[in-house]
């Protein structure tokens, strides 16, 4: 499966990094639905099927890692990347497939993206 087959959702509370990061993985093939929230990220999820999560660690409300449990409860096999400005793994990011910093850029994002989907498997179904 290539990556106009894939789908994946980008979280992030704001909005400017959020827009970059569609128009980054869209310009890659993939196609992208966008979340402001982990409550909404959780949603989009129950009603569409997904491929990747791409989310950011600090968001209000929740957190990329509370967002990464909360997904990894329901579904295992999603898998989950977290995107954070600051360099320091959190402690609680063992639900995470991948964390990444904000300053490794755009193609350093997509090669992992791409990295982690091939690693989960390009014949497992969407959840």
């Amino acid at each position: 499966m290539g990556p106009a087959n894939q789908v994946i959702l980008c979280v992030d509370d704001e909005k400017n990094a959020l827009l970059l990061r569609k128009l980054v993985l869209e310009k890659a093939g993939y196609q992208v639905l966008t979340a402001n929230s982990a409550a909404e990220a959780l949603g989009v999820i129950s009603r569409t099927p997904v491929d990747l999560v791409l989310s950011d660690q600090l968001m209000p409300g929740g957190s990329g890692t509370d967002l990464a449990r909360q997904i990894k409860a329901e579904h295992p096999k999603l898998p989950i990347i977290i995107i954070s400005g600051v360099n320091e793994l959190p402690s609680d990011a063992t639900n995470a497939d991948l964390f990444m910093s904000k300053v490794e850029g755009p193609a350093a994002m997509c090669a992992k993206v791409s990295s982690v989907l091939d690693r989960a498997g390009s014949d497992q179904p969407s959840v």
